[in-house]
């Protein structure tokens, strides 16, 4: 399970004066909640989740966050959850709010995500008759969450325990790796507001022994001993990997803890690692082992057949650039050793490993512990002096262009973002262009993005929600059609508690289709594909009273970004680039990096 801090805070006793069975029902499950670590709760506005709504609000430890678009919410708390490593809730009413948590929760099963929506629905005497906004919850996100719970509609003859436990085996579900989605479906019948009702709340008390005055959860989970002397047997590991001479270490998306321990590994093993921009090592890596450049590098055949004849250790998955994914999938190699916490297949080349499930931090400490230190590497040392060339030519490229590109535009970024701030990035071109062009001479920043299922839907309202989640200053690098996609949660940015910069790019379109072969084969690719809206987003940053720049030059970029820092307020920064221009640069770039020995 992930950590859940212990508070020690007084028991909240809210229930105590419940004024009916919907609100003592209500009044448990959120106290409950709270014991277990739920801090963070998204709640949009409806009638028949009234008496969560209500509960949640007037908890002194809930930091509530109210948004009318369940969509756009859904994904805020899906943000909070991402940032601050906690579960988080988010509560709507019956009907088509529910089902509009649908591609939040999608995206938190696909990435690994402790999400808990909590949906209010009708009793069983309004189901299949015709009720107002009643439809079939039951099941609503099928396999896209760990665990459905239905609760029935409160009443006298309820054990209190059934419904404390119930929310125990909830977080216990989201928060056990790997981590996801979990539903619970409450049944609520009138009256929704707190409106007196006799019902008998001596017996449920009595029902409840200790737990009001304990401090403490119903149920305590006990997490599984993942300690490298708990039982982790690596000599499988070490035995494959001690007769290879050569080798390569991918990484992909990983905690902190567990970038540190592959690094460490990389180093005492001397093989080229090659860092995925969500694995935490791409941004800030200058020195040997790790290949900042890698991607580029693997423009040229050379590198690419290098690659792809050495052994190969990879930890954790859902790359981002396809040159990884091509490098990952080569068939024939004499090795290849896949670690990840992902108990379900989560290799589309399909290929032969050595598939070991468990905690990427865990496996990389145990065997940075037994496996020989090897001594500086010629080949190591060759990708690193070939990355850092390709670090020159970007800088050089950059420093001396005089407009603003998509490349250039990540790479300024990555150079000029603090290491105490956070950076999130968008789907489709500007997660690809920060991959493959951020700088390797800037700090070490925390990447997030969501990349469970790469949609473009909800990209604001994530940012928003991890800035809130991990406390610390974001900057989001956006298209445009991204912006379109979920304008409204521009109402959230300034719920994060912290400044949010989003720097928006617009090339009226769909950029990421220019850099696809469709370009040069669609009849109808201008209208089809690139799909041109002809707006720009000045008035939409005045609607929800953002600061709004646009600069037309580098220079001009870096003086909007630090001004919006040093406001330590919200701020839209539209920068307008051409989406055939930017599918030339990085061809040209490409080529030049394929030429590098």
């Amino acid at each position: 399970m992930i950590a859940i801090e212990e508070r020690g805070f007084s028991a909240y006793k809210s229930f105590m004066h419940a004024p009916n069975a919907n609100y003592f029902s209500a009044e448990l499950m959120v106290e409950e909640l709270v014991r277990l670590g739920v801090r963070n709760v998204g709640i949009a506005p409806g009638s028949r989740s009234a008496p969560l709504a209500e509960s949640f609000a007037g908890h002194p430890a809930v930091d509530a966050i109210i948004h009318p678009d369940e969509r756009g919410l859904a994904y805020f708390m899906l943000g909070v959850a991402r940032g601050s490593g906690r579960p988080a809730a988010i509560v709507t009413t019956s009907g088509t709010a529910a089902t509009n948590l649908l591609p939040a929760i999608a995206e938190a099963h696909h990435a690994g995500i402790p999400l808990l929506a909590l949906t209010a629905d009708r009793p069983p005497e309004l189901r299949d008759c015709g009720a107002n906004q009643a439809t079939d919850q039951v099941k609503l996100f099928g396999s896209f969450v760990k665990t459905f719970i239905e609760l029935p509609p409160p009443d006298d003859c309820m054990d209190p325990g059934f419904v404390l436990s119930a929310v125990d085996e909830a977080v216990r579900a989201a928060t056990t790796p790997p981590c996801g989605p979990v539903h619970v479906n409450c049944l609520f019948r009138e009256p929704l507001a707190p409106i007196a009702q006799r019902y008998n709340r001596k017996q449920l008390v009595r029902a409840l022994a200790d737990w009001p005055t304990s401090g403490r959860p119903w149920t305590a989970a006990i997490a599984r001993n993942n300690r490298a002397d708990g039982g982790w047997d690596v000599d499988p590991i070490i035995k494959a990997i001690s007769g290879q001479r050569q080798g390569i270490i991918v990484a992909g998306a990983l905690a902190p803890e567990a970038a540190h321990e592959v690094a460490k590994l990389a180093e005492r093993l001397q093989w080229p690692l090659l860092p995925d921009l969500q694995s935490g090592l791409r941004l800030g890596a200058s020195a040997p082992p790790i290949v900042a450049h890698a991607d580029l590098l693997l423009c040229s055949e050379a590198y690419r057949h290098d690659a792809s004849s050495c052994a190969l250790l990879q930890f954790g998955s859902a790359l981002i650039t396809r040159r990884f994914l091509d490098c990952s999938a080569v068939r024939g190699r004499p090795l290849r050793v896949w670690v990840d916490a992902a108990e379900r297949r989560t290799d589309p080349s399909h290929g032969t490993a050595i598939r070991v499930v468990g905690d990427p931090t865990v496996i990389a400490r145990a065997l940075s512990e037994v496996v020989p230190k090897a001594t500086e590497s010629v080949r190591g040392q060759k990708w690193a002096s070939a990355s850092l060339r390709v670090e020159r030519m970007l800088e050089t490229r950059f420093q001396r262009g005089r407009t603003l590109t998509e490349p250039g535009l990540a790479w300024f970024l990555s150079r000029m973002i603090p290491a105490d701030h956070a950076w999130f990035v968008g789907n489709s071109l500007p997660v690809r262009m920060a991959a493959t062009f951020s700088s390797a001479s800037g700090a070490f920043v925390r990447v997030f993005a969501n990349r469970g299922l790469s949609g473009i839907d909800g990209q604001i309202a994530t940012a928003a929600g991890v800035a809130l989640g991990a406390r610390r200053p974001l900057t989001a690098l956006l298209g445009d059609l991204t912006l379109l996609h979920d304008l409204n949660s521009l109402g959230l940015i300034r719920r994060a508690g912290q400044p949010v910069v989003l720097v928006i790019v617009n090339n009226d379109g769909g950029g990421i289709f220019s850099l696809l072969p469709i370009a040069e084969t669609s009849r109808h690719f201008e209208r089809v594909f690139a799909a041109p809206h002809g707006l720009t987003f000045r008035h939409a940053a005045a609607l929800f009273g953002i600061h709004y720049i646009c600069p037309d030059s580098p220079e001009a970029f870096r003086r909007a970004w630090s001004e919006a820092l040093r406001r330590g307020e919200a701020a839209l920064i539209e920068v307008r680039t051409y989406r055939s221009q930017t599918a030339q640069l990085v061809r040209t770039l490409q080529r030049s990096a394929s030429r590098i020995d």
